[in-house]
């Protein structure tokens, strides 16, 4: 069994480098094949399409994110510092893993513009990341220190467009301070 999962993610860790580089149209099966050093019927054991490996290359660049973002500010019961420790892990995250920044930052204009039966359970597995954000927009709002009618949904959506689609890494402090300027009661 370990040999199974250690070639499904050598297989997902090719597809993510090759996506990010190439976007997921820009790419072919034999190309993926080439780069994980496997058969590309092999691809198709794992992945029964190419929109099915995209699939699981985006939940699994979305899982390790939300493990990465989550951790920290998990063990944080405030949820001012919680939504601050969020932000920095955020930036942290999408500086130093530079292929899902491009893949997200590429494919995301993909994603708003597709046929809703193809890119339905991608956007799903987005819904489920922007539901985690504005759970602690919401929480910050309940301790009084962002204002009530900020919507909690459109603050976790510009949180994540801004972060991901941001063109120069070097830029995301300065992004994350403005996120936070404009979210937060003045007074905090």
């Amino acid at each position: 069994m370990p040999d199974r999962i250690s070639t499904r993610n050598r297989i997902l860790r090719a597809a993510r480098k090759a996506f990010a580089e190439r976007g997921r149209d820009g790419v072919s099966m034999s190309e993926i094949a080439r780069e994980a050093g496997v058969q590309k019927a092999l691809i198709y054991y794992y992945f029964p399409s190419k929109e099915d490996l995209f699939y699981e290359v985006w939940q699994y660049s979305l899982d390790e994110l939300e493990e990465h973002v989550f951790a920290e500010a998990s063990n944080e019961s405030i949820y001012l510092k919680k939504l601050k420790k969020l932000l920095r892990s955020y930036i942290n995250f999408i500086t130093s893993r530079d292929e899902v920044r491009k893949i997200m930052e590429r494919e995301r204009a993909n994603i708003a513009s597709q046929p809703e039966s193809t890119w339905s359970k991608v956007r799903d597995r987005y819904d489920v990341l922007r539901k985690k954000i504005s759970s602690v927009i919401d929480g910050a709002k309940r301790e009084d220190k962002i204002p009530e009618d900020v919507d909690s949904e459109d603050a976790a959506d510009l949180i994540i467009n801004a972060i991901n689609t941001a063109h120069d890494s070097s830029g995301l402090e300065s992004i994350g301070d403005i996120i936070w300027r404009g979210l937060v009661n003045q007074d905090e």
